[in-house]
């Protein structure tokens, strides 16, 4: 089925320093009806990563249709956004919580310095002539362009861009129903990006991997119906130049061991084959064979693993 699309290139301010993001924003589908969100964030800028790049593009064809709004953005450093890349991710970090706040708002702010409200009144007046406002919106009353409310997100992070999709806790942004698709995890080379702060990644990523086991467990334990519970997906080649694939493996029995025993210690505790089952429903792998950390001409098997993971999820709490 042939689904309309309305896209708009801006800049939107960062909420650490108001500087300016490089963003493309797609809006699917007629009128403001609420629906699941998709953000892509790219790899590392210093080595070339950009929001155009061939992993978020294979995704964008395969995942933009299926949501209502997607982002894909520059991080400061990266193609025309201000500013530059930090030694630690942190301020990174605040860029990709400025689109989540924008999500979480439905408000997309254009940057002053970028957009005069000329520009803005006539991208809103475009909008209402395709069906993407209400036909009796006052597009002289509105003070920025409204997006359509979120039901559910998928972060989508590639390399630098998965390290930085992990950070964000799902509890902060309730409303926003996150999961996670972290294709090639730079987990062996944090240590280049994030210096000091590598432990304090891999900490933020295993804990939400075990606050979600176990709001399941508990759910599954009491055979109530969970809010959300963020899931997480892990998309790497067999031969990712990086992280060798026996590193992938040590490190997700590391994670899943981390989370049986973060289960254990609940009180009363949770029994071994509800923890496996709470700790399996949070964790899905995907290998893919032969390929390396930059997916050239592998790019679709991931957006097959992303779209056939998410596209189910979309239907639970």
């Amino acid at each position: 089925m042939l689904v309309e699309t309305f896209e708009v290139s801006c800049f939107v301010p960062s909420r650490l320093d108001g500087r300016a993001l490089e963003a493309v924003v797609a809006l699917a589908g007629r009128g403001a009806q609420a629906g699941p969100a998709v953000v892509y964030i790219h790899p590392y800028p210093p080595l070339g990563g950009q929001l155009r790049n061939n992993v978020a593009l294979e995704l964008a064809a395969r995942l933009d249709r299926r949501v209502t709004v997607s982002v894909t953005f520059n991080l400061r450093g990266a193609g025309r956004s201000e500013g530059r890349t930090s030694w630690t991710g942190a301020s990174e970090q605040e860029d990709l919580r400025s689109v989540l706040d924008m999500l979480a708002a439905a408000r997309l702010p254009l940057h002053p310095r970028f957009h005069t409200s000329a520009d803005c009144k006539s991208l809103l007046a475009q909008m209402r002539a395709r069906g993407f406002l209400s036909p009796d919106s006052n597009v002289d009353q509105l003070d920025a362009v409204p997006l359509p409310q979120v039901t559910h997100t998928l972060l989508c992070g590639y390399s630098y861009g998965a390290m930085l999709a992990a950070s964000i806790a799902s509890a902060d942004y309730p409303q926003l129903k996150i999961d996670y698709a972290l294709v090639s995890y730079p987990c062996s080379v944090l240590w280049a990006l994030a210096l000091q702060r590598r432990g304090w990644y891999l900490q933020r990523l295993a804990a939400t991997v075990c606050d979600a086991a176990a709001a399941y467990a508990v759910a599954l334990a009491t055979n109530s119906v969970p809010a959300h519970v963020p899931r997480m997906l892990f998309v790497a080649g067999t031969a990712d130049n990086f992280t060798s694939i026996a590193a992938y493996d040590r490190w997700w029995i590391q994670l899943h061991a981390k989370a049986l025993q973060a289960l254990q210690a609940l009180q009363p505790p949770v029994a071994a084959d509800v923890a496996d089952r709470a700790v399996s429903h949070v964790l899905a792998i995907a290998r893919i064979t032969n390929a390396d950390h930059g997916w050239l001409r592998r790019e679709s098997e991931v957006a097959d693993a992303v779209v056939s993971w998410w596209t189910p999820l979309q239907s639970m709490p």
